[in-house]
């Protein structure tokens, strides 16, 4: 792929119009991978292999993650804030199309970079910290990279003002994640300051709350619509949700 070709796929917002969105195989095919490569494939390839040093890529992938992720917050939050008085039953409002125009540019982003999550498990597995490859961690990064695909090829039909309020706030803690990440693999000079890391599990569980409570408020005060989507969507965040709080209750025992 040339740097043209690949500046078109990452900075142009036709979304419906690309390759890997029009045949949905490849990805559901790229997230299949993923797992057999971070549970099976890739600790069998590093069994009698040395760990690799990874940390300058480290450091590199994980301020650039977080500046992704500031740069998606950034356009979340402003477009949250622009239709603000839009946001209860949005699918039968008029400004739809142009809710959802404005929605494809941070949706495709957003796309991206939960597929680049999938890197953690990569160099966990390549730095054979396979402890760390938690069911939690998996189905985390793999469910949300299913729900990325979902969005991004049904935005147009399944709108729902939660979906952005959640996204918004999940950036913002991923930007605080990979900022922790890449202080944390800058060395062991750095650990005097970040003593914050206790947090990081319960800043994650306090997001996953209010997301559920923001949608199960909307759906009792008819701002958000009862549908499908919904019932899978909250419960997929509370089956995340008690995966978080078993992680953290085993966390704090130690």
């Amino acid at each position: 792929m040339s740097l043209a070709a690949l500046y078109d796929f990452v900075f142009t917002y036709d979304v419906e119009n690309k390759y890997i969105i029009k045949h949905p195989s490849v990805l559901y095919s790229v997230i299949a991978a993923y797992i057999l490569f971070v549970k099976w494939i890739g600790p069998a390839l590093m069994e009698n292999r040395k760990a690799f040093e990874m940390r300058n890529i480290l450091i590199f992938y994980n301020f650039f993650q977080a500046i992704g992720n500031t740069f998606i917050a950034y356009e979340i939050i402003s477009g949250l804030i622009e239709f603000w008085d839009e946001r209860c039953m949005v699918k039968y409002n008029p400004e739809l199309p142009k809710l959802i125009q404005r929605a494809f540019k941070p949706a495709w982003f957003l796309f991206l970079v939960k597929h680049i999550d999938l890197l953690d498990t990569v160099f966990f597995v390549l730095r054979k910290k396979q402890s760390q490859i938690t069911f939690l961690h998996v189905f985390h990064h793999a469910g949300m990279c299913l729900i990325a695909i979902w969005g991004i090829t049904r935005l147009h039909m399944t709108p729902g003002f939660y979906i952005a309020i959640g996204f918004a706030i999940n950036t913002i803690i991923h930007i605080i994640m990979y900022t922790y990440y890449g202080l944390a693999a800058i060395g062991p000079n750095m650990r005097k300051y970040l003593w914050w890391k206790k947090y990081l599990t319960l800043i994650q569980i306090t997001q996953i709350f209010f997301i559920a409570m923001y949608l199960f408020v909307g759906i009792l005060t008819g701002c958000e619509e009862l549908g499908t989507i919904e019932i899978l969507a909250f419960s997929y965040i509370v089956l995340n949700l008690v995966l978080f709080l078993n992680f953290y209750r085993k966390y704090k025992k130690e």
